[in-house]
Protein backbone atom coordinates (compact mmCIF):
# COMPACT_ATOMS: atom_id res chain seq x y z
CA UNK A 1 0.00 0.00 0.00
CA UNK A 2 2.78 2.39 0.87
CA UNK A 3 4.36 1.88 -2.54
CA UNK A 4 1.09 2.56 -4.33
CA UNK A 5 0.51 5.70 -2.28
CA UNK A 6 3.99 7.01 -3.01
CA UNK A 7 3.49 6.47 -6.74
CA UNK A 8 0.23 8.40 -6.73
CA UNK A 9 1.88 11.28 -4.87
CA UNK A 10 4.75 11.30 -7.38
CA UNK A 11 2.38 11.43 -10.32
CA UNK A 12 0.45 14.30 -8.78
CA UNK A 13 3.63 16.21 -8.10
CA UNK A 14 4.83 15.77 -11.69
CA UNK A 15 1.46 16.92 -13.00
CA UNK A 16 1.65 20.01 -10.86
CA UNK A 17 5.13 20.68 -12.13
CA UNK A 18 4.03 20.16 -15.75
CA UNK A 19 1.16 22.52 -15.24
CA UNK A 20 3.57 25.06 -13.85
CA UNK A 21 5.82 24.72 -17.01
CA UNK A 22 2.92 25.51 -19.42
CA UNK A 23 2.16 28.90 -17.89
CA UNK A 24 2.17 31.74 -20.62
CA UNK A 25 5.51 33.56 -21.01
CA UNK A 26 5.52 37.33 -20.38
CA UNK A 27 5.25 39.81 -23.40
CA UNK A 28 8.47 41.31 -24.74
CA UNK A 29 8.40 45.09 -25.13
CA UNK A 30 9.51 46.08 -28.68
CA UNK A 31 8.65 49.54 -30.09
CA UNK A 32 10.19 52.37 -32.17
CA UNK A 33 9.53 56.07 -32.19
CA UNK A 34 9.38 56.27 -36.03
CA UNK A 35 7.13 53.62 -37.59
CA UNK A 36 7.59 55.25 -41.03
CA UNK A 37 10.48 57.12 -42.68
CA UNK A 38 10.24 59.26 -45.83
CA UNK A 39 13.51 60.20 -47.55
CA UNK A 40 14.56 62.19 -50.61
CA UNK A 41 15.83 60.66 -53.86
CA UNK A 42 18.99 62.73 -54.06
CA UNK A 43 21.47 63.06 -51.17
CA UNK A 44 19.06 61.74 -48.49
CA UNK A 45 19.93 62.59 -44.88
CA UNK A 46 20.51 59.92 -42.22
CA UNK A 47 17.69 59.21 -39.76
CA UNK A 48 18.03 58.11 -36.11
CA UNK A 49 15.38 55.78 -34.62
CA UNK A 50 14.91 55.09 -30.89
CA UNK A 51 14.22 51.43 -30.13
CA UNK A 52 12.61 50.62 -26.78
CA UNK A 53 12.89 46.95 -25.70
CA UNK A 54 13.91 44.70 -22.80
CA UNK A 55 15.11 41.93 -25.08
CA UNK A 56 17.97 40.99 -27.28
CA UNK A 57 17.24 42.11 -30.88
CA UNK A 58 18.34 41.60 -34.47
CA UNK A 59 17.68 43.91 -37.45
CA UNK A 60 17.14 43.26 -41.19
CA UNK A 61 16.61 45.90 -43.91
CA UNK A 62 16.72 46.47 -47.73
CA UNK A 63 20.13 46.55 -49.38
CA UNK A 64 19.82 50.30 -50.01
CA UNK A 65 19.48 50.99 -46.26
CA UNK A 66 22.57 50.81 -44.03
CA UNK A 67 21.98 50.68 -40.21
CA UNK A 68 24.54 51.66 -37.62
CA UNK A 69 23.99 48.24 -35.91
CA UNK A 70 22.31 45.01 -36.92
CA UNK A 71 21.94 43.40 -33.48
CA UNK A 72 22.00 44.40 -29.80
CA UNK A 73 20.09 44.22 -26.53
CA UNK A 74 17.83 46.55 -24.64
CA UNK A 75 16.97 50.14 -25.53
CA UNK A 76 19.05 51.53 -28.43
CA UNK A 77 19.37 54.41 -30.85
CA UNK A 78 19.94 53.13 -34.39
CA UNK A 79 20.97 55.43 -37.28
CA UNK A 80 20.11 54.63 -40.88
CA UNK A 81 21.89 55.79 -44.03
CA UNK A 82 20.03 55.63 -47.37
CA UNK A 83 21.55 55.16 -50.81
CA UNK A 84 20.69 57.87 -53.35
CA UNK A 85 17.83 56.97 -55.68
CA UNK A 86 19.29 59.26 -58.37
CA UNK A 87 21.55 58.72 -61.38
CA UNK A 88 21.97 62.12 -63.02
CA UNK A 89 19.99 65.23 -63.77
CA UNK A 90 18.67 63.91 -67.09
CA UNK A 91 17.50 60.49 -65.84
CA UNK A 92 14.11 59.67 -64.35
CA UNK A 93 14.06 57.15 -61.46
CA UNK A 94 11.06 55.43 -59.86
CA UNK A 95 10.25 55.74 -56.13
CA UNK A 96 10.96 52.70 -53.94
CA UNK A 97 9.72 51.29 -50.65
CA UNK A 98 10.95 48.73 -48.13
CA UNK A 99 10.74 47.52 -44.52
CA UNK A 100 13.18 47.60 -41.61
CA UNK A 101 12.35 44.71 -39.22
CA UNK A 102 13.67 44.57 -35.65
CA UNK A 103 12.85 41.31 -33.84
CA UNK A 104 13.65 40.12 -30.31
CA UNK A 105 12.63 37.78 -27.48
CA UNK A 106 11.42 34.28 -28.24
CA UNK A 107 13.42 32.60 -25.39
CA UNK A 108 12.66 31.71 -21.70
CA UNK A 109 12.91 35.39 -20.93
CA UNK A 110 9.76 36.21 -22.80
CA UNK A 111 7.58 35.94 -25.95
CA UNK A 112 9.11 37.09 -29.31
CA UNK A 113 8.17 40.51 -30.78
CA UNK A 114 8.80 42.50 -33.98
CA UNK A 115 8.94 46.23 -34.68
CA UNK A 116 8.49 47.26 -38.33
CA UNK A 117 9.59 50.55 -39.87
CA UNK A 118 8.36 51.28 -43.41
CA UNK A 119 10.76 53.24 -45.59
CA UNK A 120 9.56 55.31 -48.56
CA UNK A 121 12.14 56.91 -50.82
CA UNK A 122 11.12 59.36 -53.53
CA UNK A 123 12.08 58.94 -57.19
CA UNK A 124 13.58 61.64 -59.41
CA UNK A 125 11.59 63.01 -62.34
CA UNK A 126 13.62 64.73 -65.04
CA UNK A 127 11.93 67.86 -66.30
CA UNK A 128 13.45 69.02 -69.61
CA UNK A 129 14.14 72.76 -69.31
CA UNK A 130 13.61 72.92 -73.07
CA UNK A 131 10.80 70.45 -73.68
CA UNK A 132 9.98 69.49 -77.24
CA UNK A 133 7.34 71.68 -78.78
CA UNK A 134 6.86 69.35 -81.73
CA UNK A 135 8.00 72.16 -84.01
CA UNK A 136 8.53 75.92 -84.17
CA UNK A 137 5.52 77.75 -82.79
CA UNK A 138 6.28 81.47 -83.13
CA UNK A 139 8.89 84.07 -84.11
CA UNK A 140 10.66 83.97 -80.76
CA UNK A 141 11.10 80.21 -81.01
CA UNK A 142 12.26 80.51 -84.63
CA UNK A 143 14.87 83.08 -83.63
CA UNK A 144 16.18 80.73 -80.94
CA UNK A 145 16.16 77.84 -83.43
CA UNK A 146 18.04 79.65 -86.19
CA UNK A 147 20.78 80.75 -83.76
CA UNK A 148 21.12 77.15 -82.54
CA UNK A 149 21.06 75.77 -86.10
CA UNK A 150 23.92 78.08 -87.13
CA UNK A 151 26.05 77.62 -84.02
CA UNK A 152 25.86 73.89 -83.29
CA UNK A 153 23.24 74.08 -80.55
CA UNK A 154 20.73 71.38 -79.65
CA UNK A 155 17.65 71.27 -81.91
CA UNK A 156 15.64 68.79 -79.82
CA UNK A 157 13.20 71.45 -78.62
CA UNK A 158 11.92 72.05 -82.18
CA UNK A 159 12.16 68.50 -83.53
CA UNK A 160 8.90 66.72 -84.23
CA UNK A 161 9.11 63.36 -82.46
CA UNK A 162 6.99 61.53 -85.05
CA UNK A 163 8.78 62.69 -88.19
CA UNK A 164 12.21 63.64 -86.87
CA UNK A 165 11.90 66.94 -88.77
CA UNK A 166 12.19 70.53 -87.62
CA UNK A 167 8.59 71.47 -88.38
CA UNK A 168 7.34 75.04 -88.84
CA UNK A 169 3.94 75.29 -87.12
CA UNK A 170 3.09 78.93 -87.87
CA UNK A 171 3.92 81.79 -90.21
CA UNK A 172 6.92 83.72 -88.87
CA UNK A 173 7.65 87.45 -88.96
CA UNK A 174 11.26 88.17 -88.00
CA UNK A 175 10.93 91.96 -88.25
CA UNK A 176 10.92 92.48 -84.50
CA UNK A 177 13.34 89.71 -83.49
CA UNK A 178 16.73 90.95 -82.27
CA UNK A 179 18.98 88.46 -84.04
CA UNK A 180 22.62 89.47 -84.38
CA UNK A 181 23.16 88.28 -87.96
CA UNK A 182 26.62 89.81 -88.13
CA UNK A 183 27.75 87.84 -85.08
CA UNK A 184 26.54 84.61 -86.70
CA UNK A 185 28.36 85.48 -89.92
CA UNK A 186 31.57 86.28 -88.04
CA UNK A 187 31.46 82.88 -86.34
CA UNK A 188 31.49 81.04 -89.69
CA UNK A 189 34.88 80.50 -91.29
CA UNK A 190 34.81 78.18 -94.27
CA UNK A 191 38.25 77.71 -95.87
CA UNK A 192 36.23 78.04 -99.03
CA UNK A 193 38.48 77.81 -102.11
CA UNK A 194 36.19 75.35 -103.96
CA UNK A 195 36.95 72.97 -101.08
CA UNK A 196 33.94 71.66 -99.22
CA UNK A 197 36.08 69.65 -96.79
CA UNK A 198 37.28 72.84 -95.19
CA UNK A 199 33.75 74.18 -94.99
CA UNK A 200 32.46 71.19 -93.05
CA UNK A 201 35.48 70.96 -90.79
CA UNK A 202 35.55 74.63 -89.85
CA UNK A 203 31.85 75.37 -89.34
CA UNK A 204 28.84 74.06 -87.44
CA UNK A 205 26.53 73.19 -90.34
CA UNK A 206 22.82 72.48 -90.16
CA UNK A 207 22.47 68.74 -90.79
CA UNK A 208 18.81 68.04 -90.14
CA UNK A 209 15.50 68.26 -92.01
CA UNK A 210 13.70 71.60 -91.94
CA UNK A 211 10.11 71.35 -93.15
CA UNK A 212 8.41 74.73 -93.53
CA UNK A 213 5.04 73.01 -94.02
CA UNK A 214 4.30 75.56 -96.79
CA UNK A 215 4.35 78.45 -94.32
CA UNK A 216 5.89 81.91 -94.66
CA UNK A 217 8.96 83.45 -93.04
CA UNK A 218 8.91 87.22 -93.53
CA UNK A 219 11.00 90.12 -92.24
CA UNK A 220 14.37 88.49 -92.91
CA UNK A 221 16.33 91.74 -93.15
CA UNK A 222 20.01 91.13 -92.35
CA UNK A 223 22.69 93.70 -93.07
CA UNK A 224 25.98 91.80 -93.03
CA UNK A 225 29.59 92.39 -94.13
CA UNK A 226 31.47 89.16 -94.87
CA UNK A 227 35.19 88.71 -94.40
CA UNK A 228 37.61 86.16 -95.83
CA UNK A 229 36.10 82.73 -96.47
CA UNK A 230 32.81 83.46 -94.81
CA UNK A 231 29.41 82.26 -95.94
CA UNK A 232 26.00 83.57 -94.95
CA UNK A 233 22.29 82.89 -95.29
CA UNK A 234 19.30 82.11 -93.12
CA UNK A 235 21.08 78.75 -92.86
CA UNK A 236 24.76 79.50 -93.21
CA UNK A 237 25.95 76.00 -94.10
CA UNK A 238 23.68 73.04 -94.93
CA UNK A 239 25.48 69.67 -94.93
CA UNK A 240 23.61 66.41 -95.54
CA UNK A 241 20.50 68.47 -94.89
CA UNK A 242 17.04 68.89 -96.37
CA UNK A 243 15.26 72.26 -96.41
CA UNK A 244 11.81 72.26 -97.97
CA UNK A 245 8.29 73.67 -98.23
CA UNK A 246 8.61 77.30 -97.22
CA UNK A 247 8.43 80.90 -98.39
CA UNK A 248 11.15 83.33 -97.32
CA UNK A 249 11.09 87.07 -97.90
CA UNK A 250 12.73 90.26 -96.71
CA UNK A 251 15.56 92.59 -97.70
CA UNK A 252 18.82 90.67 -97.88
CA UNK A 253 21.79 93.06 -97.74
CA UNK A 254 25.24 91.46 -97.90
CA UNK A 255 28.64 92.85 -98.93
CA UNK A 256 32.15 91.44 -98.67
CA UNK A 257 35.75 92.41 -98.11
CA UNK A 258 37.27 89.15 -99.39
CA UNK A 259 36.22 85.83 -100.92
CA UNK A 260 32.74 84.98 -99.64
CA UNK A 261 29.41 83.41 -100.56
CA UNK A 262 25.87 84.28 -99.59
CA UNK A 263 22.38 83.02 -100.36
CA UNK A 264 19.11 84.27 -98.98
CA UNK A 265 18.17 80.79 -97.77
CA UNK A 266 21.54 78.99 -97.59
CA UNK A 267 25.04 80.41 -97.75
CA UNK A 268 26.71 77.11 -98.68
CA UNK A 269 24.95 73.83 -99.53
CA UNK A 270 26.91 70.55 -99.44
CA UNK A 271 25.28 67.18 -100.17
CA UNK A 272 21.91 68.70 -99.41
CA UNK A 273 18.43 68.95 -100.91
CA UNK A 274 16.52 72.22 -101.13
CA UNK A 275 13.03 71.81 -102.55
CA UNK A 276 9.73 73.64 -102.93
CA UNK A 277 11.12 76.94 -101.65
CA UNK A 278 9.95 80.41 -102.68
CA UNK A 279 12.17 83.47 -102.22
CA UNK A 280 10.71 86.98 -102.26
CA UNK A 281 11.57 90.56 -101.38
CA UNK A 282 14.85 92.15 -102.44
CA UNK A 283 18.54 91.25 -102.59
CA UNK A 284 20.94 94.17 -102.23
CA UNK A 285 24.73 94.26 -102.32
CA UNK A 286 27.44 96.90 -102.69
CA UNK A 287 29.82 94.14 -103.79
CA UNK A 288 33.33 93.51 -102.56
CA UNK A 289 36.62 95.32 -102.14
CA UNK A 290 38.66 92.25 -103.15
CA UNK A 291 39.44 90.68 -106.53
CA UNK A 292 38.14 87.34 -105.31
CA UNK A 293 34.95 85.39 -105.81
CA UNK A 294 31.88 86.87 -104.17
CA UNK A 295 28.88 84.81 -105.19
CA UNK A 296 25.30 85.56 -104.20
CA UNK A 297 22.26 83.43 -104.99
CA UNK A 298 18.56 83.96 -104.46
CA UNK A 299 18.44 80.53 -102.82
CA UNK A 300 22.10 79.57 -102.27
CA UNK A 301 25.48 81.22 -102.67
CA UNK A 302 27.80 78.23 -103.12
CA UNK A 303 26.77 74.62 -103.87
CA UNK A 304 29.03 71.57 -103.74
CA UNK A 305 28.69 67.83 -104.31
CA UNK A 306 31.34 65.16 -104.36
CA UNK A 307 34.33 64.06 -102.41
CA UNK A 308 34.98 65.18 -98.86
CA UNK A 309 37.99 63.65 -97.18
CA UNK A 310 38.72 60.25 -98.73
CA UNK A 311 35.41 58.45 -99.07
CA UNK A 312 32.34 60.60 -98.57
CA UNK A 313 30.29 61.32 -101.69
CA UNK A 314 26.94 62.98 -102.08
CA UNK A 315 24.68 65.00 -104.32
CA UNK A 316 23.21 68.45 -103.97
CA UNK A 317 19.76 69.12 -105.41
CA UNK A 318 17.67 72.24 -105.89
CA UNK A 319 14.20 71.27 -107.04
CA UNK A 320 10.93 73.16 -107.40
CA UNK A 321 12.43 76.45 -106.17
CA UNK A 322 10.95 79.79 -107.27
CA UNK A 323 12.69 83.15 -106.84
CA UNK A 324 10.59 86.31 -106.99
CA UNK A 325 13.16 88.59 -105.35
CA UNK A 326 14.44 91.57 -107.32
CA UNK A 327 18.19 92.22 -107.25
CA UNK A 328 20.33 95.34 -106.93
CA UNK A 329 23.99 94.28 -106.96
CA UNK A 330 26.98 96.50 -107.70
CA UNK A 331 30.21 94.53 -107.70
CA UNK A 332 32.09 97.42 -106.11
CA UNK A 333 35.83 97.14 -106.68
CA UNK A 334 35.44 93.78 -108.39
CA UNK A 335 34.17 94.25 -111.94
CA UNK A 336 35.90 91.22 -113.49
CA UNK A 337 34.02 88.46 -115.35
CA UNK A 338 36.00 85.33 -114.43
CA UNK A 339 35.69 82.76 -111.65
CA UNK A 340 36.93 85.30 -109.12
CA UNK A 341 34.35 87.96 -109.94
CA UNK A 342 31.32 89.25 -108.11
CA UNK A 343 28.42 87.15 -109.44
CA UNK A 344 24.71 86.49 -108.96
CA UNK A 345 22.42 83.59 -109.87
CA UNK A 346 18.72 83.54 -109.16
CA UNK A 347 18.91 80.02 -107.75
CA UNK A 348 22.65 79.73 -107.01
CA UNK A 349 25.77 81.81 -107.48
CA UNK A 350 28.52 79.20 -107.89
CA UNK A 351 28.19 75.39 -108.17
CA UNK A 352 30.90 72.77 -108.49
CA UNK A 353 32.13 69.25 -107.85
CA UNK A 354 35.70 67.91 -107.94
CA UNK A 355 36.73 66.28 -111.23
CA UNK A 356 37.13 62.97 -109.43
CA UNK A 357 33.41 62.92 -108.60
CA UNK A 358 31.84 63.65 -111.96
CA UNK A 359 28.87 61.36 -111.28
CA UNK A 360 28.01 63.16 -108.07
CA UNK A 361 26.32 66.24 -109.37
CA UNK A 362 24.89 69.53 -108.28
CA UNK A 363 21.46 69.48 -109.93
CA UNK A 364 19.10 72.41 -110.39
CA UNK A 365 15.77 71.07 -111.61
CA UNK A 366 12.27 72.47 -112.17
CA UNK A 367 13.29 75.86 -110.79
CA UNK A 368 12.06 79.30 -111.90
CA UNK A 369 13.37 82.84 -111.51
CA UNK A 370 10.88 85.71 -111.79
CA UNK A 371 13.03 88.35 -110.14
CA UNK A 372 14.39 91.29 -112.14
CA UNK A 373 18.12 92.03 -111.96
CA UNK A 374 19.47 95.58 -112.00
CA UNK A 375 23.20 94.99 -111.57
CA UNK A 376 26.78 95.95 -112.33
CA UNK A 377 28.65 92.66 -112.05
CA UNK A 378 30.71 90.43 -114.35
CA UNK A 379 28.39 87.42 -114.21
CA UNK A 380 24.64 87.51 -113.69
CA UNK A 381 21.86 85.10 -114.58
CA UNK A 382 18.38 84.11 -113.58
CA UNK A 383 19.37 80.55 -112.61
CA UNK A 384 23.11 79.95 -112.02
CA UNK A 385 26.01 82.34 -112.52
CA UNK A 386 28.80 79.75 -112.71
CA UNK A 387 28.39 76.05 -113.56
CA UNK A 388 31.98 75.23 -112.73
CA UNK A 389 32.19 71.42 -112.74
CA UNK A 390 29.66 68.58 -112.65
CA UNK A 391 26.45 70.62 -112.73
CA UNK A 392 23.08 69.71 -114.27
CA UNK A 393 20.49 72.34 -115.18
CA UNK A 394 17.23 70.66 -116.15
CA UNK A 395 13.74 72.04 -116.85
CA UNK A 396 14.60 75.50 -115.52
CA UNK A 397 13.04 78.79 -116.58
CA UNK A 398 14.07 82.42 -116.26
CA UNK A 399 11.33 85.04 -116.58
CA UNK A 400 13.29 87.88 -114.99
CA UNK A 401 14.69 90.81 -116.94
CA UNK A 402 18.34 91.81 -116.50
CA UNK A 403 19.85 95.24 -116.91
CA UNK A 404 23.61 95.10 -116.43
CA UNK A 405 25.88 98.16 -116.57
CA UNK A 406 29.20 96.32 -116.24
CA UNK A 407 31.77 97.21 -118.90
CA UNK A 408 32.98 93.69 -119.70
CA UNK A 409 30.64 90.96 -118.57
CA UNK A 410 29.87 87.33 -119.38
CA UNK A 411 26.11 87.51 -119.31
CA UNK A 412 23.49 84.86 -119.95
CA UNK A 413 20.00 84.71 -118.53
CA UNK A 414 20.13 80.99 -117.63
CA UNK A 415 23.81 80.59 -116.81
CA UNK A 416 26.90 82.68 -117.52
CA UNK A 417 29.74 80.19 -117.64
CA UNK A 418 29.37 76.46 -118.40
CA UNK A 419 32.38 74.23 -117.88
CA UNK A 420 33.57 70.67 -117.20
CA UNK A 421 31.10 67.76 -117.10
CA UNK A 422 28.05 70.03 -117.06
CA UNK A 423 24.68 69.42 -118.72
CA UNK A 424 21.92 71.80 -119.80
CA UNK A 425 18.56 70.24 -120.64
CA UNK A 426 15.31 72.04 -121.44
CA UNK A 427 16.45 75.44 -120.20
CA UNK A 428 14.06 78.23 -121.18
CA UNK A 429 14.65 81.97 -121.03
CA UNK A 430 11.78 84.43 -121.40
CA UNK A 431 13.53 87.43 -119.85
CA UNK A 432 15.17 90.35 -121.60
CA UNK A 433 18.89 90.95 -121.14
CA UNK A 434 20.20 94.49 -121.57
CA UNK A 435 23.94 95.17 -121.34
CA UNK A 436 24.13 98.95 -121.40
CA UNK A 437 27.92 99.33 -121.13
CA UNK A 438 29.22 96.00 -122.37
CA UNK A 439 31.75 97.16 -124.97
CA UNK A 440 33.85 94.00 -125.03
CA UNK A 441 31.82 91.39 -123.18
CA UNK A 442 29.73 88.37 -124.18
CA UNK A 443 25.91 88.37 -124.16
CA UNK A 444 23.67 85.35 -124.81
CA UNK A 445 20.04 84.50 -124.19
CA UNK A 446 20.79 81.17 -122.50
CA UNK A 447 24.52 81.21 -121.67
CA UNK A 448 27.53 83.45 -122.25
CA UNK A 449 30.47 81.04 -122.51
CA UNK A 450 30.78 77.26 -122.80
CA UNK A 451 34.38 76.34 -123.43
CA UNK A 452 35.10 72.81 -122.21
CA UNK A 453 35.29 69.69 -124.38
CA UNK A 454 33.99 67.67 -121.42
CA UNK A 455 30.60 69.41 -121.33
CA UNK A 456 28.09 66.55 -121.49
CA UNK A 457 25.69 68.39 -123.75
CA UNK A 458 23.09 71.09 -124.20
CA UNK A 459 19.66 70.01 -125.39
CA UNK A 460 16.11 71.31 -125.57
CA UNK A 461 14.61 74.52 -124.28
CA UNK A 462 15.25 77.84 -125.94
CA UNK A 463 15.38 81.61 -125.71
CA UNK A 464 12.36 83.87 -126.22
CA UNK A 465 13.77 87.06 -124.70
CA UNK A 466 15.37 90.14 -126.20
CA UNK A 467 19.12 90.81 -126.19
CA UNK A 468 20.17 94.48 -126.04
CA UNK A 469 23.84 95.39 -126.15
CA UNK A 470 26.49 97.52 -127.85
CA UNK A 471 28.35 96.81 -131.06
CA UNK A 472 31.64 96.68 -129.17
CA UNK A 473 30.73 93.16 -128.06
CA UNK A 474 31.46 92.12 -131.68
CA UNK A 475 30.68 88.53 -132.63
CA UNK A 476 29.92 87.41 -129.08
CA UNK A 477 26.21 88.22 -129.16
CA UNK A 478 23.53 85.58 -129.71
CA UNK A 479 19.93 84.59 -129.24
CA UNK A 480 21.06 81.33 -127.62
CA UNK A 481 24.63 81.92 -126.50
CA UNK A 482 27.51 84.33 -126.87
CA UNK A 483 30.45 81.94 -127.25
CA UNK A 484 30.06 78.19 -127.97
CA UNK A 485 33.77 77.51 -127.84
CA UNK A 486 34.10 73.71 -128.08
CA UNK A 487 32.71 70.56 -129.69
CA UNK A 488 30.18 69.22 -127.19
CA UNK A 489 26.78 68.13 -128.63
CA UNK A 490 24.14 70.86 -128.81
CA UNK A 491 20.70 70.15 -130.27
CA UNK A 492 16.92 70.61 -130.34
CA UNK A 493 16.93 74.19 -129.06
CA UNK A 494 14.46 76.88 -130.07
CA UNK A 495 15.86 80.24 -131.17
CA UNK A 496 13.44 83.10 -130.85
CA UNK A 497 13.44 86.59 -129.39
CA UNK A 498 15.17 89.69 -130.66
CA UNK A 499 18.64 91.23 -130.82
CA UNK A 500 19.05 95.01 -130.53
CA UNK A 501 22.56 96.44 -130.99
CA UNK A 502 23.27 100.13 -130.44
CA UNK A 503 19.53 100.69 -130.30
CA UNK A 504 18.88 99.10 -133.72
CA UNK A 505 16.99 95.81 -133.97
CA UNK A 506 18.43 93.18 -136.25
CA UNK A 507 16.21 91.66 -138.89
CA UNK A 508 16.12 87.97 -138.04
CA UNK A 509 14.07 85.43 -139.94
CA UNK A 510 13.96 81.76 -140.78
CA UNK A 511 16.45 82.51 -143.54
CA UNK A 512 19.21 83.88 -141.32
CA UNK A 513 18.46 82.89 -137.71
CA UNK A 514 21.43 80.49 -137.56
CA UNK A 515 23.70 83.48 -138.09
CA UNK A 516 22.29 85.03 -134.94
CA UNK A 517 22.23 82.18 -132.43
CA UNK A 518 25.80 82.98 -131.32
CA UNK A 519 29.43 82.22 -132.12
CA UNK A 520 30.26 78.53 -132.75
CA UNK A 521 33.80 77.20 -132.86
CA UNK A 522 32.54 74.02 -134.56
CA UNK A 523 29.08 74.42 -136.12
CA UNK A 524 28.96 70.69 -136.93
CA UNK A 525 28.25 69.81 -133.30
CA UNK A 526 25.17 72.06 -133.28
CA UNK A 527 22.10 70.35 -134.77
CA UNK A 528 18.38 70.90 -135.10
CA UNK A 529 18.15 74.49 -133.93
CA UNK A 530 14.51 75.50 -134.34
CA UNK A 531 13.40 78.95 -135.44
CA UNK A 532 10.35 80.53 -133.83
CA UNK A 533 9.36 84.04 -134.77
CA UNK A 534 9.17 86.31 -131.72
CA UNK A 535 5.75 87.36 -130.51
Amino acid sequence: MKKIFKSIVAILCCGALFASCEQEAPEVNMSVDLPSIDVEAQNPESVAVTLTTDANWILTCPDWVTPSATYGSGDSIISFQFASNYKDETTTTRPRTGEIRISGGGSLTGKGAVAVISVNQAGYTYVDPNPSLGGITDAEEFAAFIVAANSGGSLIRWTNEETGEILLLADIDLSNEAIDWQALADATKTSNANNAAGIVENTTPFEGVFNGDNRKITGFNPVVVLGANQTFGLFQVAHNATIKNLELSGTFNVTATDQADAGMLVGTAIHSTISNVKIGGKIVSAGTTASKRFSIGGVCGYAYAGLIGEAEYGKTLFEGCVVNADVEFDGGSNQANGATCAMYGGICGFATTPNAAQDHKVTIKNCVNNGNMNVKIGRCSGILATANTGVILEDVTNNGNQVNTVANGRLGNIVCNVSHHCTLKNCVNNGDLEATNNYSGTVGGIFALAGSATITGIEGGGNYGTIKTLSGAGKYIGLLWANHNNTFPTKNITASGRIIVDGVERTISEANYMENIGYMKDPSCVTNIIWSAPK
